[in-house]
């Protein structure tokens, strides 16, 4: 079972105090063991410099070893310390204090630094001196049980683990409020995210009035549910256009057929006019069809350019001579401009279609006894297609709409598709279709391509 964010958070804020605290508790017992070591090897000093001191007064006042360590024993008493005098081959001269046993008198030695040794009674810390004065040789030692000590140590550890485990139940109970009270927005987000559906999109989560990143997460959710939103309504329109260009040829074959069908015998010349008839609008739903299944696998990234090394004024050419068909029917001439050789890496197919849906727009818009231009340019290291026709012209208010699908202006009769095909086949090779202006007598537009140096 996966942990919820809160409790994670709890864990991981408990954990890091927590270890804050272990560390400090552990260097602060380590340096208060040192401490407390270091004043009680001050306390022995002090006492072995004044058990020395008691001694020499004694000698230059011509007592013995013996008479001078029986008159320190009466003189020199320190609480909670031994003080113990043996001569130099380690026979005992005295010894008061704190009651000390023979199996630690044994393992007195060394000299100069205080040490620590173990008894029966504990551990104990011992500073011996060998002292030689006047003729007076003897050993002093001065010793003090660490059982104390140790104890005061025992002591701050406990505390200190009381309140680290105190500190540790304070830490969980405010990570965990603090937890609660930051992520309830996220809580209430999820439960608004929920109740968000296709069927009324327009809904949107209530950003946290404060910019941190609860309200840049909602602002960001937001705005995808903007762009979903615009998405989902585009292939409504989308759907509801493309249902309306396809009834109308289907309704025009179901009426050609149901007339036809309506009388039991028709003649030869009746049969070919509703077959003619058939065959024009299947020509129309097919070029439907496919404009509409190009557009949607261009939308899914499912197109997949086929790159070769191509003329683009033989490809013009081809598309113009295409062209010539409807030029005729309309009345409008064809001319060829711009420069010759113009190379470029694309594909064939998408290319053709592109240039053969911009001389079928400017056919389609241009005036009766017209003439459209097309002609190719380079222009700093980028191909320039134009094209021309002398038309009334693209409304101001429809310059911006033109590019959009099943949108036709003036008396067009074309699907709407023809132009947002040709500018996806230019962003597709990396270029731009414009609209690069529109006037009364003169509409242009203009492709833009990159060119690639290896295809020069």
């Amino acid at each position: 079972m996966r942990l919820s964010i809160r409790t994670r958070l709890t864990v991981w804020y408990s954990t890091i105090v927590v270890a804050i605290l272990v560390t400090g508790a552990v260097v602060g017992w380590f340096a208060q063991s040192r401490l407390a070591l270091q004043r009680l090897d001050d306390d022995l000093v002090r006492s072995m410099a004044t058990l020395q001191g008691v001694m020499r007064t004694e000698f230059n006042e011509g007592m013995t070893l013996e008479s001078s360590a029986e008159e320190a024993s009466t003189e020199v008493v320190v609480p909670d310390q031994t003080m113990v005098l043996t001569r130099p081959d380690g026979s005992l001269l005295d010894v008061w204090g704190l009651p000390l046993d023979h199996a630690a008198l044994s393992m007195l030695g060394g000299n100069g630094e205080a040490v620590t040794i173990a008894s029966r009674a504990g551990a104990l810390r011992v500073l011996r001196r060998q002292v030689d004065y006047e003729g007076h040789r003897y050993n002093a030692a001065v010793i003090a049980p660490l059982a104390p000590m140790r104890a005061q140590n025992a002591e701050m550890l406990r505390a200190m683990s009381a309140g680290i485990v105190i500190a540790l139940i304070v830490a969980a109970a405010g990570g965990w409020l603090i937890g609660r009270q930051t992520l309830k927005p996220l809580t209430r987000m999820a439960e608004q995210a929920r109740q968000i559906n296709e069927q009324d999109p327009k809904d949107r989560l209530a950003a946290p009035p404060v910019d941190d990143e609860l309200g840049r997460l909602a602002a960001s959710f937001n705005g995808l549910l903007d762009r979903l939103a615009s998405a989902l309504n585009h292939q409504r329109q989308f759907m509801a256009d493309a249902s309306h260009e396809l009834r109308t040829p289907v309704s025009v074959v179901r009426t050609a057929t149901q007339v036809t069908l309506a009388k039991d015998v028709r003649s030869a010349d009746e049969y070919r006019e509703s077959l003619v008839i058939i065959g024009e609008q299947a020509n129309r739903l097919s070029r439907l069809v496919d404009s509409m299944f190009l557009l949607s696998r261009a939308e899914a990234h499912g197109v997949l350019l086929r790159r070769e090394f191509l003329n683009l004024d033989d490809i013009l050419a081809e598309s113009a001579r295409a062209s010539r068909v409807l030029a005729q029917q309309r009345g409008v001439t064809v001319i060829m401009d711009g420069e010759e050789e113009v190379s470029f890496t694309g594909d064939d197919a998408l290319l053709r279609q592109m240039m053969g849906n911009l001389l079928d727009n400017a056919i389609r818009h241009a005036r009766g006894n017209g003439c459209v231009t097309a002609g190719l340019e380079r222009v700093n290291g980028r191909v320039v297609l134009r094209i021309t026709d002398d038309g009334p012209g693209v409304a101001a208010a429809d310059q911006d709409r033109i590019f959009e699908r099943f949108v036709r202006v003036g008396t067009s009769d074309g699907a709407g598709l023809g132009l947002p095909i040709a500018r996806w086949i230019a962003e597709a090779h990396g270029g731009a279709l414009q609209l690069a202006g529109s006037r009364p007598g003169c509409t242009t537009f203009v492709v833009t391509l990159p060119v690639d140096p290896r295809s020069v």
